[in-house]
């Protein structure tokens, strides 16, 4: 059972290393402090609202009655980019959001929160969640998915109104200013980067399957069902 755990807390410190590491590359590449190989030139400033919008369709299921593919808040990961579920709308559901294939969708109540998700399909979401359509000419998909996760930007989506209830001002994140090197430069930043998540995603697989062994030792081996040899 030592082992066992021995195991699992290794791979909780990889994780944390893990994601410690790829927090210092989107500093270092999302602003321009480190340049990758082949790339040079100057970085253009722009404002938020220029290169992103927000969707603004809407459906009301209790007309429609139409059963969508539904996100809520509470479907995605704090600060992982993962989608832990969904549900589907029925005739009691509230207004939604419509999303497509492509768009990041980004939690606007209590944006500290982190929760944000790069849709691979088409659906519907909570009003609480913004729909960013980036304009493909000046940012990519991939670019923005990866900058919505800054600290800095967390920052300014967490300039809220509201005090019980805190939510994203869009008058104030619509300016906040970011440096944009052209979309090529940018396919290959969000290139790397997607790859570091892929990895931490790997090793998190690694450690839920990590503790179901170990579950499954403590139902066997604590009961007497499996004895030592």
């Amino acid at each position: 059972m030592s082992d066992a755990d021995a195991l699992i807390e290794s791979l909780e410190q990889l994780i944390t290393k893990k994601r410690g590491i790829k927090q210092g590359a989107m500093q270092e590449l999302l602003t321009g402090k480190r340049r990758l190989p082949g790339f040079s030139g100057e970085w253009e400033v722009k404002r938020f609202g220029d290169v992103v919008a927000p969707r603004h369709d809407r459906i009301d299921p209790k007309r429609t009655g139409v059963q969508e593919f539904c996100v809520e808040l509470e479907h995605i990961g704090s600060a992982t980019g993962a989608l832990l579920g969904s549900s589907s709308t029925g005739g009691q559901s509230s207004l939604k959001s419509v999303f497509r294939a492509g768009d990041v969708l980004f939690g606007k109540l209590r944006a500290y929160l982190r929760k944000y998700w790069w849709a691979d399909c088409a659906g519907v979401c909570s009003t609480e969640i913004w729909v960013f359509a980036p304009n493909e000419n000046l940012i990519s998909t991939a670019y923005l998915f990866q900058m919505v996760q800054t600290d800095k930007f967390i920052e300014v989506a967490s300039s809220s109104y509201g005090t019980h209830m805190p939510r994203s001002d869009w008058n104030v994140v619509k300016n906040y200013e970011l440096l944009l090197p052209p979309v090529l430069e940018q396919t290959a930043i969000a290139t790397i980067l997607s790859d570091m998540d892929a990895e931490i995603a790997a090793l998190e697989g690694k450690l839920v399957k990590a503790r179901q062994v170990k579950q499954g030792m403590m139902q066997e081996l604590l009961t007497g069902r499996v004895r030592l040899v």
